[in-house]
């Protein structure tokens, strides 16, 4: 079962500072990737697609090579990659010319983490670095509160980012929300 939680952050300005590092160490590592492909490409050699391919040019590199980003997060976005040149690839051959394989560069890529990769501890949160680096530790934005009977509870169904948005206005209607029985 996958669940996905977008999750707004209160952040002191160096836990700011990190937690975009961190979304600009996932937009190198794509980056990264389509500058590896373009050079196998100009030297007449099969691109790196495959994600286990990947991930041992990614191990290769050594830790540090992206920052405070860990290789579960870093191996997240080589899975992104992959998939999409896959689907490209997939739609090309089903005759669809309009379909491009990756090839645009990122500034910041959306950081996922998966089950071990962060703790909660009330309304902090600790989310996965690079071996070595120091622990980051992040609060929540409100105390989430259990709904109560007869009032409008929202969902959030999104992938959780650092420094992430603003949760949606409760006054605006959305597909999300239920009404719970009085």
């Amino acid at each position: 079962m996958l669940r996905t939680a977008r999750v707004g952050l209160r952040l002191t300005p160096a836990q700011r500072r990190r937690c975009f590092g961190l979304l600009v160490a996932a937009g190198d590592v794509w980056a990264c990737v389509l500058d590896m492909n373009r050079w196998r490409r100009q030297r007449g050699l099969a691109p790196i697609i495959n994600f286990q391919q990947l991930c041992r040019e990614l191990h290769q590199a050594g830790p540090g090579a992206f920052g405070e980003l860990n290789s579960v997060c870093a191996e997240g976005v080589l899975r992104r990659y992959s998939d999409a040149w896959f689907a490209a690839a997939k739609r090309r051959a089903e005759g669809d010319t309009s379909a491009r394989f990756p090839r645009r560069k990122r500034r910041l890529m959306p950081v996922r983490f998966r089950y071990g990769s962060f703790a909660i501890d009330g309304q902090r949160l600790r989310l996965a670095v690079a071996r070595g680096r120091p622990p980051l530790w992040v609060r929540g934005r409100r105390q989430h509160r259990p709904p109560q009977r007869g009032r409008t509870h929202h969902h959030q169904r999104e992938e959780s980012v650092p420094g992430g948005d603003h949760a949606p206005s409760s006054r605006t209607a959305s597909p999300r929300c239920r009404t719970v029985p009085a």
